[in-house]
């Protein structure tokens, strides 16, 4: 009797488990295609959705390209192409900092101006930086103001090196006294790429790609040594473009002054690179997890009041499950991040037509993962 007993309990428990997988089943399936419907709708009302990759519980389950990858010629995206990432860039430089921390290297409440020693503020700390709150002026306005072309005819292409010595040249003051509030500073985290390869004597690229692209696979991952024209070594490199209604035709959208900027952004990805870096993160592959989570607390103001920022990532409201975020706008190019890291899920969104539906984009998405009807852009 008790045999008996013990085999119908275990085809129960068979039974039970063959149930759970079979809707766990039709409910992917069932989003798969809500998400086809919804790239189908905003193809038919004329808009372009980029390149998009969404993962549940560490598997691919939707992945769509559609676009243009370049207008001079013209060429289609593909699950291939390497979007400029803008400052979806910065999660990489705070782990960089982060690499440099357990290697005992620097401290996040070293004085900036220890380790770049012409940096002319002497009451920033690294963790001021990384947390947005030292009150460093915008050194892209300082560049507009300040910069002199030597040959009114040439297309400069700035870096680190040219904008940090017309920075410290001008001295600009401080917008605030760090720690007094929270303000989103690109000059912060260009600053943090100096300390990087100051501290590790390498160039931000070489020592992005020896300690997280390489290890983690990421082949089609660099930190761009910015041209205009075509890059033989990147065949699969995206430019940012856009609508010249006047003219009813596409014209490039992709060139700045301060291009050869790193830190805050410059590095291009693809997809499937992203989804190893979402990953590889989650699994906590790059640093142990009582690092990591560092990267994913919240910075504090002088007076105790917190942030939603932490390491080169927005922190999301919701505690459970625990997900981490930064969106990137630069020229052409519009991209979205997002990982939940506790469920091993999220999406990766890239564009570079220059829009303003990548955010009708994100929360589609986020309609679609949450049963909840979505809604298109207006035309």
């Amino acid at each position: 009797m008790n045999i008996i007993i013990k085999f119908i309990l275990v085809s129960l428990l068979i039974l039970s488990s063959n149930s759970c997988k079979q809707k766990e089943t039709s409910l992917k399936n069932s989003k798969v295609k809500q998400y086809t419907k919804f790239i189908s709708e905003m193809k038919s009302k004329g808009f372009t959705t980029g390149n998009i990759l969404i993962y549940e519980n560490s598997e691919i389950v939707f992945q769509r390209s559609h676009g243009l990858r370049s207008i001079d010629p013209i060429d289609s995206l593909s699950l291939n192409s390497q979007f400029r990432l803008a400052s979806v860039s910065k999660q990489f430089t705070g782990e960089a900092i982060m690499i440099l921390k357990q290697a005992g290297k620097l401290n996040y409440d070293q004085k900036v101006n220890t380790i770049l020693m012409d940096f002319p503020y002497d009451n920033i700390t690294i963790k001021h930086l990384l947390h947005h709150t030292s009150g460093l002026a915008d050194y892209i306005e300082i560049i507009k103001e300040k910069f002199v072309p030597q040959n009114s005819n040439k297309r400069y292409i700035l870096g680190n090196n040219e904008i940090l010595e017309i920075f410290y040249t001008n001295n600009p003051s401080l917008d605030f006294q760090p720690g007094e509030k929270y303000e989103y500073s690109n000059t912060g985290y260009l600053v943090l790429a100096s300390v990087v390869e100051k501290v590790s004597k390498q160039h931000f690229r070489n020592f992005l790609k020896e300690n997280i692209f390489t290890p983690l696979g990421m082949s089609n991952t660099t930190l761009f040594n910015y041209q205009e024209g075509i890059d033989p070594n990147m065949p699969n490199r995206v430019f940012g473009y856009q609508k010249d209604y006047e003219l009813n035709d596409y014209k490039l959208n992709d060139y700045h002054i301060v291009n050869d900027a790193r830190g805050d952004g410059g590095i291009y990805s693809t997809l499937n690179d992203l989804f190893k870096w979402n990953m590889a993160l989650a699994n906590y592959k790059i640093l142990p997890k009582e690092y990591q989570e560092e990267a994913w607390s919240q910075g504090m103001l002088n007076n105790g009041e917190k942030t939603k920022y932490g390491f080169g990532w927005f922190l999301e409201d919701k505690s459970k499950p625990k997900a981490v975020s930064h969106a990137g706008g630069w020229v052409g190019f519009v991209t979205y991040l997002y990982n939940e890291i506790e469920t091993k899920s999220g999406y990766i969104i890239l564009t570079n037509n220059s829009t303003d539906t990548a955010f009708d984009i994100k929360n589609a998405i986020d309609s679609i993962r949450a049963d909840v009807p979505y809604a298109l852009p207006k035309k």
